[in-house]
């Protein structure tokens, strides 16, 4: 039947036999990407061996102010700006 055919593996001497997703070294095309530091692990290289190894809860920390201060930069450049009391002043015409 039709959904057999789909179910089925490629044989080793079909048209098909290679899978395109993966080159014939078998390792997915995106691992090549992976490898390597990473932007953090060449910034702070021993960040790991401070925090991370030693079980501290620091790390939790540094990333809610980091997401702290990214989510004030959006609210700032999108209206926090507009409330000082100058800006206010100059274009509403205040007391």
């Amino acid at each position: 039947s039709l959904s057999a055919s789909f179910c089925r593996p490629f044989s080793a001497g079909s048209a098909m036999s290679m899978d395109p997703r993966f080159p014939a070294t078998g390792e997915a095309p995106y691992m090549s990407v992976l490898k390597g530091d990473t932007f953090f692990a060449r910034t702070f290289p021993n960040y790991k061996k401070m925090f991370f190894d030693k079980g501290s809860f620091r790390p939790v920390v540094h990333a809610m102010l980091v997401v702290g201060f990214i989510g004030y930069t959006l609210d700032y450049f999108q209206h926090l700006r507009f409330e000082r009391h100058s800006y206010k002043e100059k274009h509403l015409g205040g007391h």
